[in-house]
């Protein structure tokens, strides 16, 4: 499996690396938070811009990144706009969707950005493409709010992932047993073991709390957690969380 690296970071190597989103309202609020992102054990900072009030103004990426970047310092970051139907704060269609990546990725301030699976197989083509022409990461991400998918069908939607140009594949599943936790562990496994790319996987909500934990011992790269606002159900604060990552890894 080939790592991926952003800045500083690797991804694919190692204890899983953090991810902490952004989800203020407001430009002077984002800027705030991002700044205190620094003291913290954040390896990657999302800015979930379905949060932010006028994200679908034309002029709002050319104001908001320059200064986003600009207060993580050595912090990647990894633009998402979640849809609603993935569990997103906004509504967006998708020509407006595409634009919003496009723009992020063209901008010049953003290292990684996220796009869904199901935008449709020639749009990802085409955003991949675009993203690795201006050195942009590409996570392609799938996430189900309702239940988990078989595992033949979680790895059927991750190695489709890879066939269309993901960076690292991503899936995030709702669990209503603690069966859909081991189904979700049992295929990050097997992917790891044959995709080509880093993969994200996580079982959500305090069921599936250990997903979000065992990530270095199941194949799973990055994990989610808050500083202070989460963004999904389960994650827990980030200095709680490198303490359990820290603690695995010691004894592995």
């Amino acid at each position: 499996m080939k790592n991926v690296i952003i800045k500083q970071t690797i991804l694919g190597q190692g204890m899983p690396k953090i991810c902490a989103p952004l989800v203020e309202t407001d430009y002077e609020s984002l800027i705030h938070r991002a700044a205190s992102f620094t003291g913290q054990p954040v390896d990657i900072a999302e800015w979930r811009a379905d949060w932010f009030d006028s994200i679908l103004e034309p002029d709002t990426l050319d104001q908001v990144l320059p200064g986003l970047e600009s207060a993580l310092k050595d912090i990647p970051l990894l633009f998402t706009f979640r849809t609603q139907r993935e569990g997103g704060h906004l509504s967006a269609s998708l020509p407006a969707y595409r634009s919003l990546a496009e723009r992020a990725i063209c901008s010049g301030h953003v290292h990684l950005v996220d796009l869904e699976l199901f935008s449709g197989d020639d749009m990802i083509r085409e955003t991949v493409d675009l993203a690795h022409r201006h050195q942009v990461s590409v996570i392609l991400s799938n996430h189900d709010f309702a239940a988990t998918p078989k595992e033949e069908e979680i790895l059927r939607r991750l190695h489709h992932m890879e066939d269309l140009g993901a960076d690292i594949a991503k899936i995030a599943v709702m669990p209503q047993s603690a069966g859909d936790v081991l189904t979700l562990l049992s295929a990050t496994h097997k992917a790891s073991q044959s995709l080509s790319c880093p993969l994200i996987t996580m079982s959500m909500k305090g069921t599936g709390l250990i997903s979000r934990l065992s990530g270095e011992v199941f194949g799973s790269c990055l994990t989610f957690g808050s500083v202070k606002e989460a963004s999904a159900p389960g994650q827990i604060e980030v200095g709680k969380l490198k303490e359990f990552l820290t603690a695995i890894h010691e004894n592995l």
